[in-house]
């Protein structure tokens, strides 16, 4: 497409997020924070207007684009160029607006899942409780942690900057799996942590025994749900440390908010084995599209 797009910047947060609110899409992919951290992994660029914004996602093709946000009408006439364009295709759609692409273009696209990009969104009051038989799991790893260690947490704030940098990048230092879409953090969490008044980001740091060992952080989506941008634990920290942080995380700073984003497991088993057993109470569900 001939449509002239520009990098991502603080400056476009404002707008960005009063469109994306505007036509009510809560998926953490199309948040201001999550295309201004992931542009330089993913190739992203935007195209943006006073009531309307599509993200070119040149990590996926010269001409594939986020699903648009914005006015309904601007959103149909950019699809409409775009299809007359070589190659053009959308990735990071939400239900509803596979439901409207189909109706609005049918016999027009494939729409096909794209279940390692699904987000995971759980109950926050659920998980703060750990109670019943699905929460048995966690609350006995959690009750274990609690039992055998002396904890600590402590808010991110310029005392803790360099305790959250450090885990961060000594969680960076070590080998992970790479996920279907070939992303990796790359210097996402360090950016967010170092950003975070900028970006509206609150975490928390939890330490054993003074060391710390663990850091969640994230922002809102929306006045029911926050996202779980940042979630590192280190390698030595007791099995199922992740469970205990996320839930300090949450009670800490997120106890206002009915849900948590957790976003994608990247089709990472590891991930996906961690998410599922926070059992989440829905998925946000993904689909990429393609001409026909």
């Amino acid at each position: 497409m001939d449509i002239h797009t520009k990098l991502i910047d603080l400056s476009q947060k404002k707008l960005i997020e009063e469109i994306r609110e505007g036509c009510e899409n809560k998926l953490s992919a199309n948040t201001f924070n999550s295309l201004y951290l992931w542009q330089h992994q993913m190739n992203l660029s935007i195209y943006l207007k006073d009531n309307f914004f599509a993200v070119k996602c040149g990590e996926r093709g010269e001409n594939t684009w986020f699903f648009p946000c914005g006015e309904k009408k601007e959103v149909e006439l950019f699809i409409k160029e775009g299809m007359e364009s070589k190659d053009f295709s959308l990735c990071y759609i939400s239900e509803g607006d596979a439901l409207w692409l189909n109706e609005k273009f049918p016999d027009r696209w494939q729409l096909m899942r794209e279940e390692e990009s699904d987000e995971y969104i759980c109950n926050i009051p659920k998980l703060l409780d750990l109670k019943g038989g699905e929460y048995k799991g966690v609350r006995h790893k959690v009750n274990r942690i609690q039992r055998e260690n002396a904890l600590t947490t402590l808010p991110i704030s310029e005392k803790t900057f360099n305790d959250a940098i450090e885990v961060v990048s000594e969680w960076e230092m070590l080998p992970h799996h790479i996920g279907n879409n070939q992303l990796v953090d790359g210097g996402v969490s360090n950016k967010a942590i170092a950003e975070r008044t900028q970006l509206d980001i609150d975490g928390v740091i939890v330490y054993i025994d003074d060391k710390p060992v663990s850091v969640f952080a994230g922002f809102k989506i929306d006045d029911d749900t926050v996202d779980v941008l940042v979630g590192k634990c280190l390698q030595d920290a007791p099995r199922g440390f992740v469970y205990y942080a996320i839930c300090e995380y949450l009670k800490n700073n997120c106890s206002n908010y009915k849900y948590c984003n957790l976003e994608e497991d990247l089709g990472i088993q590891g991930i996906k084995l961690i998410k599922e057993g926070l059992h989440p109470e829905y998925k946000n569900l993904i689909w990429t599209a393609v001409q026909i």
